[in-house]
């Protein structure tokens, strides 16, 4: 029996943007998927269960449409996928949660069959890649899309930021990453992609709270205006808070960063599901 863990992830800044060559900020969650697989005398057998351990797929693995196009990626970059036995999957996090389940996925199947992630990510995705890397990072990391199938990224120090003061609301709308990246937008300039670069550098860099508010601040006003959607700020009047959108807007997560740590007790108080920030990411990378 062979076992593999990889974890999940959060995109702080640059989201859409980095489909465009942005430098990017995210980083690692603390839970994520495990993937185990056993010899046994059967075609390839996957049961996937979730964070609950309850089973929700059970079948013969090129039977799932989207797990048959990994597996034939694997075998098109001559990985060594073994056509028999028993592979099973856990989450750590909820499903709906937008986490990585497929990010966190890709890399576990790349671990099992000897593949460079990023490879198999460039394979079968047109996203940016930024949460392959998170999946065995450990920590932050600075990541910029280089070329259509290549990315460069490295690790970012994330103990100095003023973590106390961050929490993350959950939204509940689960999007699909790959229609999102199919979405037709206009081209950014480079002066934009370089403001959001420097942004995402000013982030993480900065130990002071006021500097992260400021920096999401302009952040959503910036992508707010090139997607043409309202920041989710306006969803939640009178909060005492700076409210940036994780990944697709709309989606299942926003960051919220408070002056007054006390303040963001304001979520719970208006029946929103919301985490503590040194609940879902390492505070020591």
């Amino acid at each position: 029996m062979s076992q593999f863990r990889s974890s999940g992830k959060l995109l702080l800044s640059g989201e859409y943007w980095v489909l465009h060559g942005a430098e990017a900020l995210a980083i690692a969650t603390e839970k994520g998927q495990t993937l185990r697989y056993e010899d046994a005398d059967c075609e390839l057998h996957w049961v996937a269960k979730d964070h609950e351990g309850s089973v929700w797929m059970d079948c013969v693995a090129n039977q799932d449409p989207y797990l048959a196009r990994i597996l034939s990626a694997v075998q098109k970059l001559n990985g060594n996928l073994p056509h028999r036995g028993r592979v099973s999957t856990q989450l750590e996090f909820n499903r709906n949660w937008g986490w990585g389940s497929s990010s966190s996925l890709i890399d576990l199947i790349a671990q099992w069959t000897g593949l460079d992630p990023m490879e198999l990510h460039f394979e079968t995705s047109e996203g940016s890649g930024f949460d392959v890397a998170c999946a065995r990072a450990g920590g932050a990391i600075a990541y910029q899309k280089t070329g259509p199938r290549s990315a460069v990224w490295k690790n970012v120090a994330s103990a100095h930021w003023p973590h106390e003061h961050f929490g993350l609301v959950y939204l509940g709308g689960k999007q699909d990453s790959q229609r999102e990246v199919a979405k037709i937008r206009r081209e950014p300039l480079a002066s934009e992609l370089d403001a959001i670069s420097a942004l995402s550098r000013h982030l993480a860099s900065s130990s002071n709270v006021e500097a992260w508010m400021q920096g999401i601040d302009e952040l959503e006003d910036r992508t707010a205006s090139w997607l043409q959607m309202e920041r989710v700020q306006k969803r939640f009047p009178g909060v005492r808070a700076t409210i940036k959108s994780l990944g697709a807007w709309g989606g299942d997560f926003a960051l919220a960063v408070a002056q007054d740590p006390e303040d963001l007790a304001y979520f719970s108080s208006k029946g929103h599901l919301f985490l503590k920030w040194s609940d879902c990411v390492s505070l020591h990378s």
